[in-house]
């Protein structure tokens, strides 16, 4: 791997070490879409393109259990209610509950009128939200999947959604080019973040929720203050859409995992590339473990891959 350390961040990143940590069987291949970490860090849910959710050991890499309802691509799995629930949504136009024991049950659906695209839970609330390719946010019960709001917040596909640390305000992107940020106690935007020219592919937020990563289709990476008291900054380097972004708990650094086969990781100090990983297929998700030492990764070649970072 070839290491782009600029001479003040050597205290930093020194190395990024990938093991393939599941690889499905020739039955049972499909595409990887998109995952979600255990907060214990012993497991993740990951979905698939046929429809399936997966649940996989990290200490094995063994699958651990399956479920099946979905009728099409999962595009979103999220750990919900300390763990023992999954909540799930897929482009057959439904968002499901799931209950986790040594089986995997389905205990609610809520349907929509478009593909599901994107969801985003936090423990510091009770709701969350889930958006689909007409533009409409629904904001759901963590509990019983019941609707509480639509929110009409886009002109088409709804391509990314995070909240801020204490669940006060809803970040939304979406493929019209514009990022929103809602306050969730009303449901109302407070402002529009940032307006670009192409699509908005992925999206994060810092932990101290002072910035948003905006991950675009041309392969850019924007970061822009949530308070819009600075100008942005545009991190260049992927060649293809920016798939998937995500920030370290310690806020220092982002990883950025892209559809030209490459996983990258930038340092916040700097705005500069610490890292970068060729990849073997098309990186579709990632996430940081619990306490920020791996990254957790899936690939359209539906394998499971782990990066183990060290400092010094």
């Amino acid at each position: 791997m070839k290491l782009l350390l600029p001479k003040r961040a050597y205290s930093a990143l020194v190395d990024l070490a990938k093991t393939i940590l599941y690889r499905p069987t020739p039955t049972q291949a499909s595409p990887l879409t998109c995952i979600s970490v255990h907060s214990n860090g012993r497991r993740v849910a990951c979905g698939t393109q046929d429809g399936r959710i997966l649940l996989i050991t990290t200490s094995t890499g063994k699958l651990q259990l399956m479920a099946k309802g979905h009728e099409a691509l999962v595009s979103s799995v999220r750990f919900v209610g300390e763990g023992s629930k999954l909540v799930s949504c897929s482009w057959d136009g439904t968002t499901r509950l799931w209950a986790l024991g040594r089986t995997v049950t389905e205990t609610a659906i809520m349907k929509h009128d478009a593909q599901t695209k994107v969801l985003a839970v936090t423990s510091s609330s009770v709701k969350g939200a889930v958006g689909a390719r007409d533009g409409i946010i629904k904001i759901f019960s963590k509990q019983n999947l019941k609707c509480l709001r639509n929110i009409d917040a886009h002109k088409t596909d709804i391509s990314g959604l995070a909240f801020t640390s204490d669940a006060s305000l809803l970040i939304s992107t979406s493929w019209d080019g514009e990022s929103k940020l809602w306050n969730t106690s009303t449901n109302e935007l407070v402002r529009t973040i940032e307006k670009q020219k192409e699509r908005i592919r992925s999206v994060a937020v810092s932990p101290d929720d002072s910035r948003v990563f905006l991950g675009l289709h041309s392969g850019s990476i924007v970061s822009a203050s949530l308070e819009g008291n600075s100008k942005p900054v545009t991190l260049k380097g992927h060649t293809d859409m920016v798939s998937s972004l995500s920030v370290d708990p310690s806020g220092r650094y982002l990883v950025s995992g892209s559809w030209d086969r490459s996983i990258r990781v930038w340092s916040l100090e700097t705005m500069s590339l610490l890292c970068r990983e060729k990849l073997w297929t098309a990186l579709t998700a990632h996430e940081w473990g619990p306490r920020g030492e791996r990254i957790y990764s899936t690939h359209a070649s539906g394998a499971l891959a782990t990066w183990d970072l060290k400092w010094y």
